[in-house]
C-alpha cells in the first residue's frame, strides 16, 4: 500500500521504498515524457498502458501503489477505468493526468481519484503531486478548482458540494474534508463529496448511523463537535474507526451539522487535520452563515438529496 512506502526520518527527509507506479497514457510520446521524469528516481518502479482496457488488466495484474491515469483513452474512458480499478486493485492510489478542465469532469474524477494533474503543467506539477498523494492529501493542478469562499457555489450539485468542501478545508487550514448527506429514512449520513480520503476510508464510512464517531455525533446532537485527538477521545475508544482514521494520518476532527434557518438538519460537514490539537479559533471560520447557505441548497434539490 502507498502508506506503507512512506517513512519520516527525524530529518524531516521523506523516503520512499519500492514504489510501483502503472502510467496509463494512449499518446505514446507524452507516456515516454512522464515515464522519463518518473525514472530519475531510483525507487519508482515503472509500468505503462496504452489504453483502458489494459490499464484494468495490468492494475490487477501488478497491484500498482499509484495510478497515473489519462481520460481520454481508446477502449475505455478513464473514468470507468477508475472505477474498475478501485474494485481490481483497491489499495492502489489514483492521479489523473489529463489534458480536460471542465469543472464537473474534474469534480468527477476527484471523487474516484487522489487528485488531479492538468497536462500542461505536468513537468512542474508531477512529482509535487506523487508527493502529496504519498503523504495522503490530495493535489489538483492550479485554476482547476475553485476554492475562493467569495465564488458563488455551481448549480450542479456534485460540483457544489465539492466547492464546499474545499472552501471549508482552507478556510480553517485543514488536510482533508467531507460532507455527508442525511437519509431522513434511514436516519444515516452518506459521503456526497470528499477531499483526500483513501478508498479504504471512503468505504469504511460509506454509511454513518446516528451517534457513531464525531459525524453522527454532530447528527444526533445538533451541534459542532471538535475532537482535538482521535487516539483518546471517548467519541472513538474502542472502535475500529478510531484505528481507520488513525491509519488514515489524521489526528483531530471538527463536524459540524447542516442546518437550514428553519431548523432541519440535512447533513454534516466534516474537517480533519493530520495534527492533534489544532488551533481552536481557527475551527470557526467555518461561519452559520456558510453553513445555512450550503444546508438551503441540499434542501432545495428535494428527496433525492435529503
Amino acid at each position: 500500500m502507498v502508506r506503507d512506502a512512506v517513512e519520516e526520518m527525524d530529518g524531516g527527509e521523506t523516503v520512499v521504498e519500492s514504489l510501483k507506479i502503472l502510467v496509463v497514457e494512449d499518446f505514446s510520446e507524452f507516456r515516454q515524457f512522464v515515464c522519463s521524469l518518473l525514472k530519475a528516481r531510483a525507487e519508482f518502479q515503472v509500468k505503462q498502458a496504452s489504453d483502458g482496457l489494459e490499464a484494468v488488466q495490468k492494475a490487477e495484474e501488478i497491484q500498482p501503489d499509484l495510478i497515473l491515469l489519462d481520460i481520454s483513452l481508446p477502449t475505455l474512458h478513464g473514468i470507468e477505468v477508475a472505477r474498475r480499478i478501485h474494485k481490481l486493485s483497491p489499495s492502489a492510489r489514483i492521479l489523473f493526468l489529463s489534458v480536460e478542465s471542465d469543472a464537473d469532469l474534474v469534480s468527477e474524477a476527484l471523487s474516484l481519484g487522489a487528485g488531479y494533474i492538468h497536462k500542461p503543467h505536468a513537468s512542474r506539477d508531477l512529482l509535487p503531486a506523487i508527493e502529496a498523494v504519498l503523504k495522503g492529501r490530495q493535489f489538483v493542478s492550479d485554476g482547476l478548482l475553485p476554492t475562493s469562499r467569495s465564488e458563488p457555489l455551481s448549480s450542479n450539485l456534485h460540483l457544489a458540494l465539492s466547492q464546499v468542501v474545499a472552501r471549508a478545508i482552507e478556510m480553517v487550514g485543514a488536510d482533508m474534508g467531507n460532507l455527508q448527506i442525511l437519509d431522513p429514512y434511514a436516519n444515516d449520513l452518506h459521503i456526497a463529496a470528499q477531499l483526500g480520503f483513501s478508498r479504504r476510508f471512503l468505504d469504511f464510512f460509506e454509511k454513518v448511523q446516528l451517534g457513531q464517531c464525531s459525524c453522527g455525533t454532530a447528527l444526533s446532537s445538533g451541534h459542532r463537535v471538535i475532537v482535538d485527538d482521535v487516539a483518546n477521545d471517548p467519541i472513538f475508544r474502542g472502535t475500529r474507526a478510531r484505528e481507520i482514521i488513525l491509519e488514515e494520518g489524521v489526528r483531530a476532527v471538527q463536524s459540524i451539522p447542516l442546518r437550514t434557518p428553519s431548523g432541519q438538519i440535512v447533513g454534516v460537514l466534516s474537517t480533519h487535520f493530520r495534527i492533534a490539537k489544532p488551533p481552536r479559533q481557527k475551527m470557526f471560520e467555518i461561519t452559520d452563515s456558510f453553513i445555512q447557505e450550503v444546508a438551503d441548497l441540499i434542501r432545495s434539490k428535494g428527496p433525492a438529496f435529503t
